[in-house]
């Protein structure tokens, strides 16, 4: 039976496929999909640019910072779902804080290990600390949501 509590594991089990599909692309087609998503930021940060008469970023500290907030994305989505996940179990308080950030933690150091065997890509203890920060975000943001509606 499908309830809430199987559902949002679900979810989270589909997050981390999710986020392992994107680490198992070679170097080449990661940066394909992330330059697609440049293609739709970059005029308007040169709009912005050409309006200020500023240069505001280069197209390589952009590339750097989406591919590294996708990063931080993929874990704050992952540690939301982790959260409801794990309280819907009736894990209770700060522990299922502590355990959704060990077990994104965790997900997040294998995943960059996989991607040492992954042509092109490496694994980089940096990517760890950035995940961390979505997931970090992620634990402020739903202890203030559920504080605020309980």
């Amino acid at each position: 039976m499908l309830n809430k509590r199987n559902l949002l594991w679900i979810f989270v089990c589909l997050w981390m496929i999710w986020i392992i599909q994107f680490s198992s692309d070679p170097a080449e087609v990661s940066k394909q999909k992330s330059g697609r998503v440049l293609e739709k930021i970059e005029p308007v940060i040169e709009q912005v640019e050409e309006r200020l008469h500023t240069n505001i970023i280069s197209k390589d500290q952009l590339h750097f910072y989406v591919r590294k907030n996708a990063h931080a994305f993929n874990y704050f989505v992952l540690t939301v779902g982790l959260v409801l996940a794990l309280r819907a179990t009736g894990i209770k308080r700060m522990n299922t804080y502590w355990i959704a950030w060990m077990i994104a933690t965790v997900f997040s150091m294998g995943d960059e290990f996989y991607q040492t065997f992954i042509p092109g890509r490496s694994g980089e203890l940096r990517d760890v600390f950035i995940d961390n920060m979505g997931i970090l975000v992620a634990i402020v943001v739903v202890r203030m949501q559920l504080t605020m509606h309980n």
